[in-house]
């Protein structure tokens, strides 16, 4: 036997020891549908868990799709998604029968801010005027809910609230002067400065309890499928971990699912987002309570928190230690 020849039969045994391995070790990783709502930069621990190969550490295939939030809990109860990262409407489904639980807080209060016109110098001050908001349902529309209850005023009363596709729209609208003012968030906010909006409230500073940003699955998909809700909690908190220390990989993730290089624009959202992405992201009941109170179900008023969250993934991870070995030098 030639030593060309020999070559090429240690090569071959070699494939057929690594290949199958290789076949095995992918065979199985546990698939798992996902989304995402919005593309901004709270979801960056979301993106880098899937684009740094996270939830492929953890041993799960994750298809993660960018659909809205009404679609993407249609989706989770047909059974075409298994975890989402909803709006109002999941807690609107519950309050109807569906049994629905949020395991992961991303963001625990309302990370935006009201930009209006600059003569304007505090929210009493739209009394008569134009606000405009997102989507009904979503976190902006909220948010200018409890701003005007805390301020004495009545929406469709004292302020008119005009609801646009997103934010692009909102800028549109304040440049063209078909509203005064409008809540935002980050980047939009550095936009609206340059353009000479004036930012009438912080909203992330009142530190206003609202889940802002979480994920959410079924209760019957978690008894089925609690090693899958598992790993995915601790692909999303590894990912949470880079982003919150890591923030130029950080930037460059956001930089890819938001399509833009602009340096500010990275600056402006990772500098907001940095300070409110949870170490242990549990899921606030006080911001839960706030969806309930602002429900549109008779039911809200009487509903636990607790009916809607299970914080026992993350609990479990805590208690283990897992979070505290991430973050160690």
């Amino acid at each position: 036997m030639g030593l060309g020849c020999a070559r090429h039969i240690l090569l071959l045994c070699s494939l057929l020891v690594v290949l199958p391995w290789r076949m095995a070790a992918a065979a199985e990783l546990l698939p798992l549908r996902a989304t995402y709502s919005s593309i901004g930069g709270a979801f960056a621990p979301l993106w880098l868990a899937q684009d740094k190969g996270l939830f492929t550490k953890y041993g799960l295939a994750v298809e993660l799709k960018y659909i809205l939030s009404a679609t993407g809990t249609q989706a989770l109860f047909s059974g075409s998604v298994d975890i989402v990262n909803p709006a109002t409407e999941i807690i609107e489904a519950g309050l109807g029968g569906q049994r629905v639980a949020f395991i992961i807080g991303i963001l625990n209060r309302a990370v935006l801010s009201v930009y209006g016109k600059p003569e304007l110098r505090q929210l009493s001050d739209l009394r008569g005027k134009v606000m405009g908001v997102t989507l009904p349902g979503s976190t902006t529309d909220l948010t200018a809910k409890i701003l005007f209850q805390q301020t004495g005023m009545t929406p469709g009363k004292d302020v008119q609230v005009t609801h646009l596709q997103g934010m692009p729209d909102i800028v549109t609208a304040l440049t063209q002067g078909r509203i005064d003012a409008g809540v935002v968030s980050a980047p939009t906010t550095l936009k609206l400065r340059q353009a000479g909006f004036k930012e009438l409230v912080d909203v992330a500073a009142r530190n206003v309890p609202m889940i802002h940003a979480g994920l959410a699955t079924t209760r019957d998909f978690i008894k089925k499928n609690p090693d899958k809700v598992r790993r995915y909690v601790q692909a999303y908190i590894e990912g949470s971990k880079i982003a919150r220390t890591d923030p130029e990989t950080a930037k460059q993730i956001i930089g890819n699912y938001t399509k833009t290089e602009n340096r500010e624009d990275l600056n402006e959202t990772y500098n907001t987002y940095v300070k409110v992405w949870e170490i242990a992201p549990y899921v606030s009941s006080a911001g839960m309570q706030t969806l309930l109170n602002f429900s549109v179900n008779p039911a809200g008023k009487t509903a636990k928190p607790e009916q809607f969250i299970d914080n026992s993934f993350v609990a479990e991870l805590e208690k283990s230690g897992f979070i505290e070995k991430l973050y160690k030098p």
